[in-house]
């Protein structure tokens, strides 16, 4: 969930936005809300809260440090996100069609909001 807020521009990611449930056994992540692309007019973008030690910057090398607080190896890691970037490109036009995005819309957001230069900045896929 922490990548993709990241590579949806989505910065207001704070701890009452990220819930679990137990069924007695087991932790799984509740379904996702509260998602809001943040607009940029400049690059650098921050999440609200820290993603690891006293970084936030919203940029997927900085979510990869953070892989072992998840209990992730660093190549899973890698795995989760080279695999988040393929299925937003691959998914990319038809989602916009499902959510009736015009042209200027889409265009408007992609590179800008979604996958954003920043977010991206460093990173090479595995």
């Amino acid at each position: 969930r922490l990548v993709f807020n990241v590579l949806s521009g989505n910065t207001d990611d704070h701890a009452r936005n990220h819930a679990a449930f137990w069924d007695g056994e087991r932790l799984s992540l509740t379904p996702a809300y509260d998602i809001c692309p943040q607009g940029r007019t400049g690059g650098e973008a921050s999440q609200a809260m820290l993603i690891t030690g006293s970084r936030r910057l919203s940029q997927l090398t900085v979510c990869l440090e953070a892989a072992p607080q998840f209990l992730l190896t660093t190549e899973r890691a890698r795995a989760i996100i080279d695999s988040q970037l393929a299925t937003i490109r691959a998914q990319w036009s038809s989602v916009c069609d499902q959510a009736g995005l015009t042209e200027v819309d889409r265009r408007f957001l992609w590179g800008r909001q979604f996958l954003n230069p920043f977010a991206l900045e460093g990173w090479e896929a595995g």
